[in-house]
């Protein structure tokens, strides 16, 4: 028999059922990823119950305009719509030149494994196509990173940003190609299995709520034939990092691209600065600091002085290094600074054109430049020099950077360090300016080019990607940025990747302990050396916390 109460709370459950059938969704709701594929793409997507297409039509497969290339190219759109191959779950996009087919399946526990087959059935290559592979929609606004790691990327941190109107794109030849979007219940990693295609989650669909966007592979270089690209989507619980859903890929793309930097000495380095824009002294045109610029380069008494003073302040500077027990230095400008529009100039074989005074003997038994690097070896530190992958012209008798680009670079640099090791010892190089025609970085072939020609030398690039934490130690700036570490996403990869971090001045105490972590883990702090000011005592409070923790300090005999 049931009681009047018990009746009472059946009917108000029925009524509530009734006007409620999302909860009844809800408590049937399948536990983890559930999807089908329809006539034109993915029909359905849940992950946990919650249902992720941005539309009936959000799982079709479409052509999408290209990421590389800015103008309508009539190859780009397709002949009709995707359509399904009868008894298997895959369609197919035909176009004038061939067709796409893209065939869906589980992969893992909770992912959505693509097979993208592109059929070029023209005798001409097609050098990229973009392919919209579903939109989906997230219950609230996600938050969504790569690992890459340029100074202003978000590899840094490894902290999310929030979506909306800049998209998150992965290409393969700069950073491992996974984008994460974690919206609160849950997380997914969007893959390039084959580490072949770019992978990109682009600008929200629906301002301002910014809670739809479409997903995007973008595929390169299909030459006459076939070629096949695999992507993935992979679901799991908010708190998922990369490595749990992607750690696969990770680890393909570090055998792809190893880690081959060679440098066991991780002491801080200093910086040498011998000229200043703000010297502006008439017989001093190069701008030398030395006699707080109060010097004659005119004639043989003045550049007698200037050599004097540039081997003292040689001499002070080996002091200060050697207090701070550090590795060795990189002087900035052996060419100093006339031309200020193309400073730094980054190039040492054009010393004794831009700066003839540095050729000068006078009593020396060689050229002052040369007495200069001397000294500093003679007292066991190593040397190094900033060079640029730029080639200056001398036009009218003043010199002009040219453009960087992926096809010259190498070789330039190249040329520019072979110069500094043969002439002077150096292995310490600061590389300025690593940017190509598009102000983008340029190719890390680039690098690696460099570091299997030069495998005993330590190269620091600025305006980085991740991929040059393989064979480079990038130099980012805790003084402007407050860079404090190698970013999150490099060492995800690369597991002993380190930094260079200049760290002159401008000491914040809420960066103490992050400073001497990343000491700790083997990055490498760069000060003013040519004489003793307060950075230098930070840095040596710096390295003496991180010393009990991994001692990297003094290098066994003979190691870089």
């Amino acid at each position: 028999m049931i009681s009047s109460r018990g009746s009472t709370l059946c009917v108000l459950g029925s009524l509530l059922c009734a006007l409620c059938p999302s909860l009844s969704a809800l408590s049937d709701a399948k536990p983890g990823l559930d999807f089908s594929v329809s006539e034109h793409g993915l029909g359905s997507l849940l992950f946990n119950g919650q249902s992720l297409l941005a539309s009936p039509h959000g799982g079709e497969l479409q052509s999408a305009p290209s990421l590389f290339r800015k103008v309508d190219n009539a190859l780009e759109k397709p002949l009709s719509q995707a359509i399904r191959t009868p008894g298997k779950d895959s369609v197919d996009l035909a176009y004038p030149w061939g067709s796409v087919s893209a065939a869906y399946s589980k992969k893992g526990e909770n992912g959505i494994g693509m097979r993208i087959v592109i059929t070029n059935s023209s005798k001409d290559p097609i050098p990229d196509l973009s392919l919209r592979l579903l939109e989906l929609a997230f219950p609230n606004v996600p938050q969504g990173n790569t690992l890459e790691a340029g100074m202003f990327g978000f590899g840094f941190k490894n902290k999310p940003a929030q979506m909306g109107t800049e998209p998150l794109l992965a290409d393969p030849e700069f950073v491992v190609p996974i984008v994460r979007v974690d919206y609160g219940s849950s997380t997914l990693n969007f893959c390039s299995d084959d580490l072949e295609s770019l992978v990109g989650v682009l600008n929200s669909t629906n301002r301002p709520a910014n809670t739809s966007y479409p997903f995007l592979i973008a595929c390169r270089n299909i030459g006459p034939g076939t070629k096949t690209f695999t992507v993935s989507l992979r679901f799991g619980p908010s708190a998922s990092s990369v490595r749990d859903l992607s750690a696969d890929v990770l680890k393909r793309y570090s055998e792809k691209y190893p880690f081959q930097v060679n440098w066991s000495d991780h002491r801080p380095i200093g910086a040498i600065y011998l000229a200043s824009s703000g010297i502006k002294v008439p017989t001093n045109p190069r701008r030398w600091i030395v006699n707080e610029g109060k010097i004659d380069v005119s004639t043989d008494e003045g550049k007698a002085i200037f050599r004097e003073a540039l081997l003292k302040l040689a001499d002070s500077g080996i002091k200060v290094l050697k207090e701070t027990n550090a590795q060795g230095m990189i002087t900035w400008d052996p060419e100093g600074q006339e031309f200020m529009q193309s400073v730094y100039y980054g190039d040492p074989r054009l010393t004794p054109t831009l700066a003839p005074e540095m050729e000068f003997k006078g009593e020396g038994t060689a050229p002052i430049i040369d007495e200069y690097f001397a000294r500093f070896q003679a007292a066991g530190l190593k040397v190094g020099v900033c060079i640029r992958p730029q080639q200056i012209a001398m036009i009218d008798g003043k010199p002009v950077q040219g453009a960087a680009d992926d096809e010259h670079a190498a070789e330039v640099l190249k040329t520019k360090i072979e110069y500094a090791r043969k002439r002077w010892g150096c292995s310490l190089f600061y590389i300025d300016s690593t940017v190509g025609k598009t102000h983008l970085a340029l190719s890390p072939d680039v690098f690696k080019s460099v570091a299997d020609a030069y495998p005993d030398v330590l190269l620091m690039p600025e305006n980085e990607s991740m991929r040059y934490f393989a064979c480079s130690a990038p130099l980012n700036s805790y003084m402007h940025h407050k860079i404090t570490s190698t970013p999150v996403g490099a060492r995800a990869v690369y597991p002993k990747a380190f930094s260079v971090l200049l760290a002159p001045e401008g000491f914040r105490p809420e960066d103490d302990d992050a400073l001497v972590d990343a000491v700790r883990n083997g990055d490498i702090l760069i000060f003013n050396s040519w004489y003793k000011n307060p950075g230098v005592t930070k840095v040596e409070e710096i390295y003496g916390k991180a010393a009990g923790a991994k001692p990297r300090t003094t290098p066994p005999p003979g190691s870089n």
